[in-house]
Formats: C-alpha cells, structure tokens, sequence
C-alpha cells in the first residue's frame, strides 16, 4: 500500500527547499514523490556513466524496482513488514504499465544498461540515493540516473508523466489529472497557470491571480513573506533563502556568518531575519543573535536543523527563563541520557518519557514503531504483536495487510477485484478493480 515515508536518508549532498505505523488502516497516498530534492553523496543526481553492472531490460525491471522499494522503506524508513518477501507480495511497480507503453510509442528511450548502472549504486547506498515523501513510481526513482530514460515526446504529443516530454515542455494533465495527458511548453510570465499549469523557471504561479508571475528576488517589494526556490550543496552556505524585512518592504539574502539574526523591529515592521541555508541562528527567546557556522561535538547549539554536525544532537539548550542558554552538541545518548527523539539515542535505543531505552516489549507505551521491539507495532500508543498473512485478526489489526474472514491475508494486486480502498495494494478501487493512480487519476 502507498504510504507517508519518513526516513533518515535526509543528509545529502544537496538539500532543495520548494509517519508512524502503516498498518492496514493507513493512507493509501496518491501523487508523485519528491523531486531529487535530497541525495546522499553515493546518490548524487549525476550521468550513470560507464559501470559493470548488468543491464536490465525493461520487461525485467518490476521484480527489482519493487525489491529496492522493500529495501529502502524497511532498511531506511523501518517499515515493518514481516520480511522481503511479504514487503514485496504488497508493493507494486507504480507508473511501469506507463513507462513500458511510453516506450512502445517512442514517446521515450530506455537505457538499460544506465538503469543497471542506476540500481548498483542504489545497492551501494540505498539510504541515501534519495528522499521520497510518499512511495514513489518508477518515473521518480529514475530521474535520480540521469540519461536512464530521455524524453522524446514533442508539443501536443500525449503523454503520462512530465519525464516523457522533451526539454521545455511539461505533461499536461488538466484539472482533474487524467491520462492522456499533452506534452506542453512551460507557461511564461502572465499566462493563465489554473488546471496545473507549470511555469518556466524564475516564475511561480500565484493562486489568487492564477497567472505566473516571477519569483521574488532581493530587492522585490515584500509585506509579509519572500516567494524562492534554493538548490545548496550541503557543503557550501548559500544566503539565496530571502526573507522579508518588512521596515524596508524588501526582500533580502538570508545574513551570512557573524551577521546579526532573529527578532527584528516591533509592532507593524516586526520580521525574522534569517541566516544562510547551512547556518543556525543562536538567538535566545525573543532576542537577536549572530548566524553560525554547524558545530561539531562539544560547540555550542540549539535545535535548528544545522546547529550541531551529522550524527550529534544538541544537549541543555533552554531558550527561556534564568536558565536560558545555548546547549551543546554530543554524540547520542546511552542508555538512560536524556532525550528528545530516537535521533539523539545511542544504537539499538529509542526515546521514552524524556530518556534512552531499549524499544519497549508487549503492552508498552509508544509513539511510534521503533520504540517496540521487532515483532511489535505501535497501535493505539501501545507495542502490540504484528499480525502478518496467515494470522488471526479475530482481535487485532493486521500489519502491512488486511483482515479477510477472520485472518490476515495481502492486498489484492493492481488490476484485481475489490470492494473497498483497504483491499487494494494500491489503496485505490476503482469500478470494483485495484488501481494505481500515482501518476493517472481515474476519470470520473
């Protein structure tokens, strides 16, 4: 079933600006995943380029993109499936039935042997060849190899994904966006954007005038907030995250380090400057403070996403009161430290009631399925034994599967009979058929 995927694969190489159980209950989520928005240095959106690997041909590809689907939201995401093979009995290849016709009419050219390519290096580090919100269809995991699949569609040529148009244009899908799709030019600069029209690059599509008007800058005029889209590799700080400093009315570059940061102003002209993307911001409370560079273990923090380095987690900040003051970046936790999150817990630990602790057994309190341990689900904040195919739901909730005359059994299959939205892998029924509508609403 499509879900919400929350993982640790954030720290890439570069960062684009623009969870819990999933027991049978949970959303079947549609719509595309993310972008490249994030990719981990073994990931990096880069040419495939030359590799070993053997090449996959398109007619083999399903059986491998849903194995590294189950890799990645189990080893990555903790889903906890029973093993691969029940992970991979639920999953299927959203958005293939698309790519393998979008071939058939020209409308794109496979490589197989970039997408060989492609797979060995998600092998070589499947947490952090990308960052997917929502389970992703093949069109998406794909655009992380450039030249795996090069768009051939032309304008006014039908299409099913924008990865099937030709540089300049876009998928078309209309307002309630069905298939076929048209390949169109990206709108400019006062065209109508309504019916999920794309705008070129530097425009945006304002919502209250429904057209495409440029994206603000440093300098544009600004009475509340500044509209911008950063790209930053995470080795370099990058100030193109403006704010608005609403004394001037102007947008501005996010300050730099040592520049003064927070509050600013008061009343009508209040604002918030902010630092650089890769800086942190040390201001207490309500007061100013200077932009600084990520620390590492022992420097000072807060807990702004940058403040401490990859693998720390910031201790003893208290931004109010006396005791108000800066924390300080350390390793993770062990057992019995204080703690916010699993994030700041040592290996094999997880966060409760405020300290790191083994994940809780049967019956135990929890927020989330990493604090039970393997064989438990949180349900209802309590680590509760996984129901997989083959078990009784007389009394329980299935995991990863639904309750069938008493007993856990899988998800129909894309294309199979159904009833109701919980029967389909997909979480889609349509006309009494599972359906996959990742990249294709069904028409109404």
């Amino acid at each position: 079933m499509r879900y919400w995927v929350a993982s640790g694969a954030l720290a890439g190489a570069w960062l684009v600006f623009a969870c819990g159980s999933a027991q049978n209950t949970g959303p079947g989520l549609s719509g595309s995943a993310g972008a490249p928005a994030t990719a981990g240095s073994a990931g990096a959106p880069a040419a495939a380029g030359t590799s070993s690997a053997a090449p996959i041909a398109l007619q083999d590809l399903c059986p491998i993109f849903t194995r590294d689907l189950c890799t990645y939201f189990m080893q990555c995401g903790g889903a906890r499936y029973r093993d691969a093979a029940h992970c991979e009995r639920e999953l299927t290849c959203y958005g293939l039935p698309e790519l393998t016709a979008a071939a058939a009419r020209g409308a794109i050219d496979y490589d197989p042997s970039k997408v060989g390519a492609c797979h060995e290096r998600f092998a070589q580090s499947p947490c952090t060849f990308g960052f997917f919100l929502v389970t992703p269809n093949i069109y998406d995991v794909l655009q992380f190899c450039p030249g795996t699949v090069t768009p051939k569609a032309k304008a006014g040529d039908e299409c099913s994904a924008n990865g099937e148009c030709s540089a300049g244009l876009f998928c078309n899908k209309g307002a309630k966006y069905t298939c076929p799709g048209t390949c169109k030019p990206f709108l400019k600069q006062g065209e109508d954007c309504r019916d999920n029209g794309r705008c070129a690059d530097g425009l945006r599509c304002d919502s209250q005038l429904t057209q495409c008007v440029p994206i603000d800058a440093p300098g544009s005029s600004c009475t509340i907030g500044c509209s911008y889209s950063v790209t930053c590799p995470v080795d370099q700080v990058c100030p193109t995250n403006i704010w608005c400093d609403r004394a001037a009315g102007k947008c501005t570059n996010g300050r730099l380090e040592g520049e003064p940061c927070g509050a600013l102003g008061s009343g009508a002209t209040a604002s918030t400057a902010e630092c650089a993307v890769h800086l942190w911001c040390d201001a207490l409370g309500s007061a100013m403070g200077v932009c600084r560079k990520t620390s590492a273990s022992g420097g000072p923090c807060n807990n702004e996403l940058y403040a401490c380095k990859d693998g720390q987690h910031c201790v003893g900040y208290d931004p109010f009161g006396d005791a108000a003051g800066l924390g300080t970046c350390q390793s993770p936790g062990a057992l019995g430290s204080a703690c916010e999150a699993k994030r700041d817990c040592g290996e094999g630990l997880t966060c409760g009631e405020g300290h790191c602790q083994p994940p809780g057994g049967a019956q135990a309190a929890c927020k989330e399925d990493v604090d039970c341990q393997s064989g438990l689900v949180c349900l209802g904040n309590q680590c509760t034994v996984a129901l997989y195919p083959g078990d009784s739901c007389s009394s329980g909730v299935c995991t990863y599967s639904r309750c069938v005359n008493g007993t856990c059994d899988y998800h129909a299959k894309l294309g199979a009979a159904c009833a109701a939205p919980t029967d389909c892998a997909t979480g889609r029924c349509v006309g009494g058929l599972c359906y996959d509508d990742s990249l294709c609403k069904a028409p109404m």
